[in-house]
């Protein structure tokens, strides 16, 4: 089962990016993929909770938990006024996600991707500082070192990571060991091992000639699977206004060493300039693969080189 966030927005993106929302009536969303039945296609889950608000609902980065016979999804959200990261429970009887908790803390500006740890605890990227489209622009193309990753540790957010150039997507490593962040304006893949104090030390980066957007975990394998933009100018174009902009979709799989902090090689499992535009995720389970985009819309394909 691969769980999908749709509709984001946020006070990051152009006009022209919400009046394209407007237009098509755009909303945020959470569904249901299964590779096992890919023709059925995708599902809509109900969010069900009274603490919980469908306004300004924009679910952007996603992680999952299965903790006690459970699942728990842990959404990085943008809202109108700020960010935050809200916790659910996947009811698979009925198909509904029960909203349990919203995490919100003063070191949070613009948040990206999760990664859950625990059942009260996670990593997430502040991806910049501000929370306004123009200044979020500058700080980009200037090259602004205001990233970090965050750490929650039941109680509230810490500092975990040293400034980072766009903190994006962020996942762990099969084993749980080591802690894999992207930079995508760097265009960097960056591996840091947890202290016991939760803090991160890096110990390795990779350059990559592709800018970088979300990793996920080949299952079997451990490799790392990137949603990439191989051509920067174009993304940035296509992110100002979906509606006349394209921009090309590849994904990378990076093939990681026992220790899961070196890279061995890289396998380009998908390019495409044609049918997919911005592609920012992928996920692989038997050699079938779905791969998600910023705005688009999302490709499923059967893998035949691995």
């Amino acid at each position: 089962l691969t769980f999908i966030t749709s509709g984001i927005d946020g006070p990051l993106f152009s006009p022209t990016m919400k009046e394209y929302h407007k237009k098509d009536n755009v909303r945020g969303r959470i569904m249901l993929f299964n590779l096992e039945k890919p023709a059925d296609g995708v599902r809509e889950l109900m969010i069900v909770g009274n603490q919980f608000s469908y306004e300004d609902f924009a679910p952007h980065g996603i992680s999952v938990l299965e903790e006690k016979g459970k699942i728990f999804l842990f959404v990085v959200v943008h809202r109108a006024e700020e960010d935050t990261v809200e916790k659910f429970e996947f009811l698979e009887k009925t198909l509904e996600l029960k909203h349990l908790k919203t995490y919100k803390g003063t070191l949070v500006h613009l948040l990206n991707d999760v990664a859950a740890t625990g059942p009260e605890t996670f990593y997430t990227t502040d991806y910049g500082y501000y929370r306004n489209h123009v200044l979020h622009f500058l700080e980009q193309i200037i090259g602004l070192y205001y990233g970090h990753v965050l750490y929650y540790d039941g109680r509230d957010f810490i500092r975990v990571s040293e400034p980072t150039y766009m903190a994006n997507g962020i996942t762990l490593s099969k084993d749980g060991r080591h802690v894999y962040v992207v930079s995508s304006a760097g265009k960097k893949f960056i591996v840091y091992k947890p202290e016991a104090n939760n803090r991160l030390t890096k110990i390795n980066e990779v350059e990559l000639d592709t800018f970088p957007d979300n990793p996920t975990i080949d299952p079997v394998t451990g490799d790392v699977l990137l949603g990439c933009h191989p051509i920067g100018f174009k993304i940035t174009k296509h992110l100002n206004d979906p509606s006349t902009e394209i921009a090309a979709s590849q994904v990378l799989m990076l093939h990681m060493d026992k220790s899961g902090t070196n890279v061995t090689g890289v396998t380009e499992l998908l390019s495409d300039d044609l049918e997919l535009y911005g592609s920012s995720s992928a996920t692989l389970y038997k050699k079938r693969m779905l791969v998600g985009t910023v705005c688009h819309k999302m490709m499923y394909c059967e893998v035949n080189t691995l």
